[in-house]
């Protein structure tokens, strides 16, 4: 095949995808999302008005028009298919963070797997800490790097020689992970001593529910993710429980960024009592669809859950479930705020990408994207940090402006210095010195964590605020307060 050959080929597949979008435009839309007990519920949501259809299309006829022409006059060589692809980029740019286009079949299937928990690798969690470094959070007992003697709190320098420092968690995920039988090579810190370890990668399923009897006949379970067989997890932990005496239950969802939307509204069936609202789901202002309760396993003992800033998404939803319905205690910090569901779509191409849909609403019908639920007791488990490393990072942190105040959209040193103490804590926003969506909404956890009206600025007392939450941060001495306070509730 000869260059113009080759190139009108790909030229061709492009303007095939470019239709089908055209295609997806002119049509609804649809989601189906199974009970367990076999029944469904379909949702169904029309496309736009005739009028804005007509008017998108003749934009996505430009369109193909540019890419002929760039492809036919560019001065130089021009890859088609990575024009088509930043222009796919730019359009899921200009919506929300959640919606995404995947390039590859690679990504699409790393996604599912990343949500499923089904994959080969070496069985930890990681994620990154407020310094951009890799962090285990999380060692699965059935895999091969828990037989390897990785352990919680290891931070991930290298993967097979390659520094990971400035990739990003998928990027680090990707390296990782790899076909059953072959090998990695991690180089690995933990305060201080360095570890090189050799693990062979096997097929995962991620153990995403653990518990255990605490003292007073106090069940414990704890649930890391959603992956689709998580409320069978937890349905076999809270009857192993019952038949243990249990009298009283905690359920912990720190740290859990969601998952499978089914997994934590069947495990919602089981605290709450049947009948009751679960979740509503948003489209542009009207319900596509909601979701009572079926009291599956339902038993009425004393309830706390535990959450905090990075517990988000489903996991928001089964906390909204328990709070909104009366059904338990919420303790720990101001959940992340992520309010909002996703589909996978997969074009007759190949191509794909995963859209923000809907809204979903607590069952008092309240929002809570970029809010995020507040605990009914507010309690901040501390850091365990020497003097030295504490001495270390103070040298790190720019100070605050005097007299300045900061909304959003504005620039300052005085949003750099609260965004470096966000980090800190574990919020997770770009360090960019701009009050940016993500860096409002930390600002207003913290201000609604310490019962202040949470109205996202920053001011003298907002930075009274993130300086409290900080130094609260940095006297813990490892010991869990909120698990201590659920304790303490319960007895």
């Amino acid at each position: 095949m000869n260059r113009k050959q080759k190139r009108t080929k790909v030229l061709a597949r492009v303007l095939a995808i470019i239709v089908a979008l055209a295609m997806i435009l002119m049509s609804g839309y649809y989601l189906l999302m199974a009970f367990t007990d076999g029944s469904a519920a379909l949702f169904v949501y029309a496309a736009e008005s005739p009028e804005t259809i007509e008017k998108n299309l003749s934009k996505l006829d430009a369109l193909r028009d540019v890419v002929r022409y760039i492809d036919e006059n560019y001065a130089d060589d021009v890859n088609v298919e990575d024009l088509t692809d930043a222009a796919y980029n730019g359009i899921f740019d200009a919506l929300d963070q959640w919606s995404v286009y995947y390039k590859t079949k690679e990504e699409k299937d790393a996604f599912i797997n990343q949500v499923t928990g089904n994959y080969a690798g070496i069985g930890v969690t990681m994620a990154l800490d407020g310094e951009g470094r890799c962090v285990i959070t999380q060692v699965n007992t059935l895999g091969p790097a828990c037989e390897a003697g990785v352990q919680a709190g290891m931070i991930i320098e290298k993967v097979d020689g390659v520094s990971v420092a400035g990739k990003t968690l998928d990027a680090i995920s990707s390296l990782v992970r790899g076909e059953p039988g072959t090998k990695v090579t991690l180089d690995l810190d933990l305060e201080g001593a360095k570890k090189t370890l050799e693990i062979e990668r096997r097929n995962i399923k991620a153990q995403t529910v653990t518990y255990e009897m605490l003292d007073g006949n106090t069940g414990y379970i704890a649930i890391s993710q959603f992956s689709g067989d998580t409320w069978k997890e937890f349905r076999t932990a809270k009857l192993d429980l019952i038949a243990e005496g249990m009298e009283a239950l905690i359920v912990d969802i720190r740290g859990n960024g969601g998952g499978v939307m089914n997994d934590a509204l069947n495990i919602a069936s089981m605290l709450v009592p049947e009948g009751k609202p679960l979740v509503h789901f948003e489209q542009q202002g009207e319900i596509l669809e909601s979701w009572n309760s079926t009291g599956g396993t339902y038993k009425d003992v004393p309830l706390v859950l535990l959450i905090d800033g990075r517990t988000a998404s489903a996991s928001e939803c089964l906390a909204a479930a328990v709070k909104d319905n009366g059904a338990g205690t919420l303790v720990g910090q101001t959940t992340y705020g992520k309010g909002v569901a996703q589909e996978l779509v997969t074009l007759d191409s190949g191509d794909s990408f995963k859209l923000t849909f809907c809204h979903f609403l607590t069952p008092n019908r309240q929002r809570i994207d970029k809010i995020g639920i507040t605990p009914d007791v507010a309690v901040t488990n501390g850091a365990d940090l020497t003097a030295a490393q504490i001495e270390e990072l103070e040298k790190s942190l720019l100070p605050f402006e005097e007299g300045k105040k900061y909304f959003a959209g504005q620039v300052g040193l005085t949003v750099l210095a609260a965004q470096q103490r966000l980090n800190v804590i574990g919020y997770g926003v770009d360090e960019n010195a701009r009050m940016d969506e993500e860096t409002v909404a930390a600002l207003k956890r913290i201000q609604a964590l310490y019962g202040a009206s949470p109205y996202g600025g920053l001011d003298f007392c907002t930075i009274d605020l993130v300086q409290r939450a900080y130094r609260e941060y940095l006297e813990g001495d490892g010991t869990d307060r909120q698990l201590q306070k659920a304790m303490e509730l319960l007895h």
